[in-house]
């Protein structure tokens, strides 16, 4: 009996480890793509100003070329 009871608490501890394992894995994954998440709308915030920036520099001179797209900052 007592080497049946053993082979339990060997059992979980192996398998509380595993998921322990698991979850940091998926903790580490999710804070990566967070991380990148935020980089990004960072990165198209800087953006967004940098092109507001520049309409109002455009209008300020009165030269808005209707069809030029580049100048509204859409290229694609």
């Amino acid at each position: 009996m007592t080497e049946t009871a053993n082979h339990l608490l060997t059992e979980q501890g192996t398998l509380r480890r595993a998921l322990a394992a698991v979850f940091a894995w998926l903790e580490a994954m999710d804070a990566a793509s967070s991380d990148y998440t935020f980089d990004r709308i960072e990165r198209l915030e800087r953006e967004v100003e940098q092109l507001k920036e520049d309409l109002r520099q455009s209008r300020g001179t009165g030269h808005i070329d209707a069809h030029d797209n580049s100048a509204a900052g859409l290229d694609h």
